[in-house]
């Protein structure tokens, strides 16, 4: 099950060089336990596409949209453009016993 249907209070958090993805993840009985995920041993930047992105990403995002929660970012290329880029999260993330799982 994606993690955006049993958890709560879903955010991001930039921690110097890596952003985590927070949440309450749900165990059962209404009951929720803190979770986070570092995206960036998942996710990076390899000319303008997500891919160890934090350190060069700018305006680091999450948006609530109704497929799922996604990870939005502007992202520069190699030739210095940069351009908006959006991962959706629910697709590669679980919520696993309390656990965010990335997929």
């Amino acid at each position: 099950m994606s993690f955006h249907e049993s958890c709560v209070d879903i955010r991001i958090e930039v921690r110097g060089d890596h952003t985590v993805l927070l949440a309450g993840a749900g165990v059962g009985d209404n009951a929720y336990q803190p979770a986070e995920l570092v995206l960036d041993k998942h996710i990076g930047n390899p000319d303008g596409k997500f891919q160890s992105f934090t350190e060069t990403a700018e305006n680091i995002e999450l948006s609530f949209r109704e497929d799922g929660v996604w990870l939005e970012a502007d992202l520069p290329e190699i030739d210095g453009e940069s351009g908006r880029q959006g991962i959706n999260l629910s697709e590669r993330i679980e919520n696993q016993n309390g656990r965010l799982v990335f997929i």
